[in-house]
């Protein structure tokens, strides 16, 4: 009999310690919230005004990961959320988060575009803005891997100032890297565009599922193609210095449903344990 306790003891320590956690530490502007939900819920999906928020199964349980808006109000308590027809109601508890400035000198064709350069940047940003609504059911691998090996030049959240006049704030990492570095997916998932725009220059986006998105800025080089099923790891291209770049260096930016997230947190990371 006090074997068989033991046995009872033993294995609910052990299941204790496979259940699964959630990491709460980035709850800040520009990270991420999560919490768990119901397979129901999970199964409705849900929305961030239009936007589809990501969730992920793991261990037999499901997690909603909402995209902390970088701009949001401080004072923020809740979010309203729709799944299904109902409303989702998300309290927050919102970490300070600090941003520093950076000041950078560029071409004034960036700055003060002709009416010719502005019918392409929007035009370019209506076809970024039709590749971003695309939803993508694949599993979700939040673990991710550095896309590029180099220098951060550049962090998530910067207030930017180009030419000394303020500029919007800066929606990714900066690598900094020679030209012809190789670029590698940090996560799995499927190229939805490629393309050589005038501020991004030539650029890889993908979507790691459930609108979880990277994009890879500035490149040399594009080595996979729209459709293209990417492996974490694999090469996607090459570190480049085109588009509004002022040298060699790789910009990656990461969003959930749809909104703009430090791509630091992903890194060597498991968001749920």
């Amino acid at each position: 009999m006090k074997l068989l306790i033991s046995f009872f003891i033993v294995a609910f320590a052990f299941n204790q310690v496979l259940a699964t956690e959630i990491n709460q530490e980035f709850t800040y502007p520009g990270g991420i919230y999560v919490e768990e939900i119901s397979s129901d819920q999970f199964q409705n999906g849900f929305y961030y005004f239009d936007m589809k928020v990501p969730t992920v199964k793991k261990n037999n349980s499901y997690y909603l990961l909402f995209g902390i808006p970088r701009d949001i109000d401080p004072n923020t308590k809740q979010i309203i959320l729709k799944n299904g027809n109902d409303d989702y109601i998300i309290t927050l508890i919102l970490k300070k988060k600090y941003f520093g400035k950076q000041y950078i000198n560029i071409s004034k064709i960036f700055t003060e575009p002709d009416d010719a350069v502005i019918e392409r940047i929007v035009k370019e940003k209506n076809i970024l803005n039709s590749a971003r609504s695309k939803w993508i059911s694949n599993d979700i691998d939040t673990n991710f891997i550095f896309p590029v090996i180099g220098r951060i030049s550049g962090v998530f959240g910067t207030n930017r100032f180009y030419n000394n006049k303020r500029g919007n704030y800066h929606n990714g990492v900066d690598f900094a890297a020679k030209t012809g570095t190789n670029i590698i997916a940090p996560s799995s998932g499927i190229v939805l565009l490629t393309g050589d725009f005038f501020y991004n220059g030539k650029f890889v986006y993908m979507d790691h599922g459930m609108n979880l998105k990277s994009i890879f800025i500035h490149m040399d080089s594009i080595k996979v193609n729209i459709g293209d099923y990417v492996n974490k790891g694999d090469i996607i291209g090459h570190v480049g210095n085109t588009g509004k770049s002022t040298g060699s260096h790789l910009h990656w930016s990461v969003t959930l449903n749809s909104v703009y997230v430090d791509p630091m947190i992903f890194i060597n990371n498991t968001i749920i344990h």
